[in-house]
């Protein structure tokens, strides 16, 4: 009886069941996570007095923006789930740094103009491109599950880099406030 439980424990397909399964609530919980370390920050920023903002496109209300922005740090921290059991320590580091720039961008782009936003969301278009880049290498699931993200955050630089040039000089109509000139 011994030798045939060994004999069974031994096929190929008898353990990966419950591997795998470990491997999916991990990466479950890790994409839990990441929203709830959103709510806490915005419960930290909002006894400071900060409120979110976020990008909402296309005249969509507010809160759409809001649920998309948690659905984007969801699969990010489904990512960082998929990198766990990997043991690649490099690409978890930039993924946690890329998860707590994301997490902050909502309460920092209150104060900002459209030029100094658009700078912003370029750099972490960058920083983005840079961690998929190393984590993409260490597992393609979760370089996968981080292009949703990179896709908005480019949109919105690409945009606000748009609209910043088509209202600065040289490129839009100088408006000055000059009185119209009495006519001859």
């Amino acid at each position: 009886m011994a030798t045939t439980a060994e004999f069974i424990n031994a096929l190929p397909g008898r353990h990966s069941a419950a591997v795998n399964l470990r491997n999916v609530l991990t990466i479950l919980a890790c994409a839990a996570i990441a929203p709830g370390l959103f709510g806490l920050a915005n419960l930290g920023a909002e006894a400071l007095g900060v409120m979110p903002l976020f990008f909402a496109p296309f005249g969509l209300p507010g809160w759409s923006g809001g649920a998309i922005h948690l659905g984007q740090l969801a699969l990010l921290g489904a990512a960082f789930g998929a990198l766990i059991p990997l043991h690649a320590q490099v690409a978890r580091i930039w993924l946690a740094m890329l998860i707590a720039a994301y997490i902050a961008l909502p309460f920092v782009t209150a104060p900002l103009d459209s030029l100094q936003l658009s700078i912003l969301c370029t750099t972490i278009l960058l920083f983005g491109l840079a961690t998929i880049r190393r984590v993409g290498e260490a597992s393609p699931l979760a370089g996968w599950l981080m292009t949703p993200m990179l896709a908005i955050v480019g949109f919105s630089a690409a945009m606000g880099l748009v609209l910043t040039a088509a209202y600065t000089p040289p490129f839009a109509l100088i408006q000055g406030n000059n009185p119209a000139a009495p006519a001859a």
